[in-house]
């Protein structure tokens, strides 16, 4: 068998793999509801989270009255999620909460709404929308169930996304700052003065804050954010560099 001949053999088997993947399908649905349910949480169990995504698919139009089709829509939102198809499980979250709002599991189902956000969230010099709507259903989660099992974990969470939103109001600043646009640069220190005081660039910030003010002329505002940033981080490098102020 010649070069090409065995070239084409080879193209030939990879070509039936790829299409012999393609038509392999998840497993067809029964009569049972419970049956398929339990189907899909042991597909669960077994870490084929794609596969019974899947499978859930269509679990409410081959079971529409059934009493674990809200149960099902809840798990295939955690197969999803699992899966990491992050733009899908909070599609279906919301979906579920919309549907279903009386339901046990709405908590669940905001958390991985939240959650499906909060993965979605990039470095802090991208877009920042994504980290907005994370904390926003963070917030929801807490407000409307202030007692619920995942408070423990989401404040953390918001904690880090805030930090997130902090650092790029931060990145920005010192932008402006370099540039001598210290207008611009001292509208975003102050907000993160206003809305990040919890953040870890919070004393950079306020340094920057005062300098800004010290380059504008406005001297009274810059001398009291130099002595908030000396009274509450006395120990702080950048309080030193602000000695003279």
């Amino acid at each position: 068998m010649n070069k090409k001949s065995t070239l084409t053999s080879i193209l030939i088997l990879l070509l039936a793999l790829a299409v012999g993947g393609c038509n392999k399908e998840p497993p067809s649905a029964s009569e049972s509801a419970k049956n398929d349910y339990d189907k899909a949480k042991t597909m669960i169990e077994n870490g084929s989270f794609g596969k019974a995504n899947i499978f859930l698919e269509h679990y409410t139009t081959n079971h529409p009255y059934s009493a674990y089709a809200p149960r099902a829509e809840i798990l295939r939102v955690y197969a999803a999620y699992r899966n990491s198809e992050y733009v899908l499980s909070e599609t279906l979250a919301t979906r579920f909460i919309t549907s279903h709002p009386r339901h046990p599991d709405v908590a669940y189902a905001r958390y991985l709404e939240a959650m499906s956000n909060a993965k979605q969230v990039g470095s802090a010099d991208r877009d920042t929308a994504p980290i907005k709507r994370a904390i926003e259903s963070f917030d929801k989660l807490l407000h409307d169930y202030p007692e619920s099992i995942y408070s423990k974990d989401i404040l953390p969470r918001m904690q880090q996304l805030r930090n997130k939103l902090a650092k790029r109001e931060l990145v920005v600043g010192k932008y402006y700052f370099d540039r001598d646009r210290f207008v611009a640069a001292a509208k975003r220190f102050k907000v993160i003065l206003d809305e990040y005081q919890t953040s870890p660039v919070i004393e950079e910030a306020l340094y920057y804050l005062s300098m800004s003010y010290h380059e504008l002329h406005i001297d009274d505002s810059a001398h009291e954010v130099a002595l908030l940033l000396k009274h509450n981080y006395p120990k702080s490098d950048w309080s030193q560099k602000l000695q003279g102020l």
